[in-house]
């Protein structure tokens, strides 16, 4: 349209089993094996506090942490609390279930974020009532 400027490009993209789909797809890209066949996920929600959270993951045999984050639908790819929080609680649940099962003896340092990470290929979407953004980081 006439005085119509930075016209930009749209993706749009739409999978039957919303972000398993979009992890199994992020996978496929890369040149590496799976280290399991199916994705993890979960979902979440507190309607009082107004927060839904959804999460999907599946490790590879790759070296590089794959850790994709959105707000309300926006791409927040400078992170943000609930990636922390989702960082946070991984690497404490991984190392929790690494000590109750014996895999990690008692006298052994903790598996580190780093190292539960490495090959993770992740997708997390919380929808927030009133979501609070730093600057114009979102895209």
């Amino acid at each position: 349209r006439p005085g119509r400027r930075g016209r930009g490009r749209n993706d749009t993209f739409m999978y039957e089993r919303g972000l398993a789909d979009y992890v199994e797809y992020i996978n496929a890209q890369k040149k590496a094996d799976l280290v399991h066949p199916d994705v993890i996920g979960f979902e979440s929600e507190d309607p009082e506090r107004k927060i839904a959270l959804e999460v999907a993951m599946q490790w590879n045999t790759s070296y590089q942490e794959s850790v994709h984050t959105f707000a309300n639908t926006i791409n927040t790819h400078e992170g943000g609390t609930h990636e922390e929080g989702f960082r946070a609680a991984l690497t404490t649940l991984v190392n929790r279930y690494a000590r109750d099962t014996k895999i990690i003896k008692e006298k052994d340092d903790n598996l580190t974020g780093d190292d539960i990470r490495e090959g993770l290929t992740a997708v997390i979407s919380v929808k927030l009532g009133e979501p609070q953004f730093e600057g114009q980081t979102k895209t």
